[in-house]
């Protein structure tokens, strides 16, 4: 696996959803200006399985991202922190788009002078290979992504790897 990120603050505990990859669903708990915890539900061996919860166990506000799986994928995660990394304050925003629709921004919606941009493009849902990141006890710290490393096999499937202005 490729490891993407993670972007945001370097603190807090780290964690993981590697090899995770058909993911059906995605648990928003969020302030007008900061994501306090994401929840994964995935698709495991003919199973809705559920992660843990990362970040506060608390919810200002809260949303339920229902995916129309097995259809509807993950086609690329945006959003933005606050600093440069060691004196950053977290995320304070996201927003995930799939190949049917767009889900967010939560979290800050106008990004401040000292917003940092994040932008993860998967295009193809067969390269998405999971999460990973770190949580305070009050909220998403970082994000990233794994990406599946391309084999021979994938270089002729439809939705090709190259962006879509390349010949």
């Amino acid at each position: 696996m490729i490891k993407v990120g993670p972007v945001g603050s370097n603190g807090g505990s780290i964690w993981e959803e590697n090899g995770r990859s058909e993911v059906a669903g995605i648990f928003v708990s969020y302030t007008e200006n900061r994501i306090q915890s994401l929840q994964f539900l995935f698709y495991e061996n003919g199973n809705f399985v559920q992660s843990n919860k990362h970040g506060s166990h608390h919810s200002e506000n809260f949303c339920a991202l229902l995916f129309d799986y097995p259809s509807e994928f993950l086609t690329s995660i945006s959003g933005s922190y606050i600093g440069d990394g060691y004196l950053s304050t977290g995320l304070d925003a996201i927003k995930f788009n799939t190949n049917k629709d767009s889900y967010g921004p939560f979290g800050r919606t106008e990004p401040t002078s000292s917003s940092k941009q994040f932008n993860f493009q998967l295009r193809n849902h067969r390269l998405f290979g999971g999460f990973h990141g770190t949580m305070s006890p009050s909220a998403v710290e970082s994000i990233g992504i794994y990406v599946k490393p391309v084999v021979s096999s994938m270089i002729n499937l439809k939705g090709s790897l190259r962006p879509k202005n390349e010949k």
